[in-house]
């Protein structure tokens, strides 16, 4: 009995059937396997095993042979090599020493995972240049792990799209925590970065759209010379930074900050953070546009310093306090500062130098400057700072500033300082012509009990 095919003409059933030919079959069941082929999902994700502390593992096995824990690897050099996307390369208690690259790809919805299965996985870059590198591969994850011992990273991360750094403790490296260069889309989330040479995290120009979230970012850059100890240090575009812990960073003096966003950043995003006594400022942004927002910060050599931003950077809703040469410091490298400052609350108890005034907010230059709805005060018994100092008048441009409250313990009542000179609310009004809304007088009178 011959085959038949009813066609179809605009949409209505033909009545009439064509005899099918040989090669009319032919072609119809080729074209059938290939869209079949073209749904088919992916080969299931593969659980590859290591353990470097079983006396049942081996290297010379294939990935075939390592799905279960009672055949591991025993290090992760065939993991690194043999991996493919979606598997999950499962690594057991053991201190891995070397350095693990991983050498192929995941895709955004396969990544390639690198997970730790308990505590006690230890990647040991034993006098290597880094403990791991990822490098030319993308959607590859780190999970759970400690990485340790890198002479000039613990994580050096190049051309590597949506790499993921998760869990992990980058502690005790040499060099810098984690580095990152020409990358989109990084994520480092829930992380402890502590306690390494140089920067906690050092990021390059290229890179793009990185996600620094809820980690521990404390003591990295101590000892380690006059700059390149911070925090965070952003080069790139569209950074993220939210809700971090970042304190104690940097050595002494102002080079050195808890997180810098240099002059080639911009875009960035610094929110819902605690910084504190990091050893310049808790957050100096040199580059722009950007937005701090909503942080906490306390203490420091300075709480935030604006310089050589070529667009305003937003800064809203931060509550800065504690002692500090200055809280809020605009000033100029290269160029002035730019910045609009809205319903921030600066309350500075004292210097941290030994010498020098330490207002609130000190305006050494500033191309523009927008104040509006802050609490500006300093409350030290010494008297030694007011709530906003404006140092040379000439160097201030685009200023526009009410509705602010500020108070200090001046005695003479005289909470500003205009062309370096301190004045009282009415002698500021004249001088700059601005916050005729605004309040001033002692901290009991402008502050909330």
């Amino acid at each position: 009995m011959p085959l038949f095919v009813v066609r179809l003409t605009r949409g209505m059933r033909d009545s009439r059937a064509t005899p099918m030919t040989g090669e009319v079959i032919r072609r119809t069941l080729l074209s059938a396997t290939l869209a079949l082929a073209a749904v088919a999902p992916a080969a299931p994700a593969a659980d590859l095993w290591v353990d470097g502390g079983s006396t049942a593992c081996s290297d010379a096995r294939t990935a075939a042979q390592v799905v279960t824990r009672a055949t591991p690897w025993c290090s992760l050099a065939p993991a690194a090599a043999q991996a493919r996307a979606s598997d999950v390369v499962r690594i057991a208690a053991a201190v891995y020493r070397g350095t693990l690259r991983p050498l192929n790809s995941g895709t955004s919805s396969a990544p390639i995972r690198f997970a730790a299965v308990e505590p006690g996985v230890v990647l040991d870059a034993a006098g290597a240049a880094n403990a791991v590198k990822l490098i030319g591969v993308s959607d590859v994850a780190l999970e759970g792990m400690t990485v340790r011992g890198g002479a000039s990273q613990g994580v050096w991360v190049e051309s590597a799209p949506r790499a993921a750094l998760l869990d992990l403790v980058v502690s005790a490296n040499p060099g810098a925590g984690i580095q990152v260069k020409a990358t989109s889309g990084l994520r480092v989330e829930r992380s402890a970065i502590v306690g390494n040479g140089r920067a906690g995290i050092l990021e390059h120009a290229g890179t793009t759209g990185a996600r620094y979230v809820g980690n521990a970012i404390t003591d990295n850059g101590i000892g380690g010379g006059t700059y390149g100890g911070d925090g965070i240090q952003l080069g790139g575009t569209g950074a993220l930074v939210a809700g971090n812990q970042i304190g104690a960073n940097s050595d002494a003096g102002p080079y050195e900050h808890g997180i810098y966003a240099a002059a080639g950043s911009s875009g960035w995003t610094i929110e819902d953070n605690e910084l504190r006594d990091n050893g310049g400022a808790n957050v100096k942004a040199a580059g722009g546009p950007g937005i701090v927002r909503g942080n906490h910060m306390t203490n420091g050599r300075y709480g935030i310093v604006l310089s050589d931003n070529p667009s305003a950077v937003l800064v809203e809703g931060n509550v800065l306090d504690g002692r500090a040469q200055h809280l809020v410091f605009l000033t100029a490298g290269a160029t002035a500062a730019r910045a609009r400052l809205l319903g921030n609350t600066v309350v500075q108890s004292g210097r941290a130098a030994t010498s020098g005034d330490a207002s609130a907010l000190f305006v050494n230059a500033a191309a523009s400057l927008e104040l509006r709805g802050n609490v500006l005060c300093y409350t030290g018994a010494d008297a030694l700072g007011v709530g906003l100092w404006v140092n040379d008048a000439s160097r201030l441009g685009g200023f526009a500033s009410d509705d602010n409250r500020l108070c200090s313990t001046d005695t003479g009542g005289r909470h500003f300082a205009w062309n370096g000179s301190r004045t009282t609310l009415a002698g500021w009004r004249a001088a700059s012509g601005q916050d005729a809304h605004s309040l001033a007088g002692t901290p009991a009178a402008i502050l909330p009990p």
